[in-house]
């Protein structure tokens, strides 16, 4: 710090931390957190099954295969499940296929 600066206010409780937070940096979270609970979930259907975007509840995964497309319709319920475990909140509500 140079001299005649003021020092840099240091955080006292988690209430201003979260004043600091913005909510750009709280999606971006969410996504980084979406995109690795699905590559484990998933694990090596990554291949076939490409998450593509997020609007609002509904994730968009594109499919390769129509074989694998077969196996996400039937696993769409339970991977809608799993993924909500680890928000605070459920965030998706349906998956939409490409």
């Amino acid at each position: 710090m140079k001299f005649g600066q003021t020092p840099k206010k240091a955080w006292r409780s988690t209430q201003e931390l979260e004043n600091g937070y913005n909510k750009l940096t709280r999606r971006l979270n969410r996504l980084m957190i979406l995109d690795h609970v699905w590559n484990q979930l998933v694990g090596n259907k990554t291949r076939f099954w490409v998450l593509k975007a997020v609007k609002e509840d509904t994730l968009y995964v594109q499919v390769k295969v129509s074989v694998a497309r077969n196996e996400l319709i039937a696993r769409r319920q339970q991977l809608i499940t799993e993924l909500n475990k680890h928000f605070d909140e459920p965030w998706i509500s349906k998956i939409e296929i490409q």
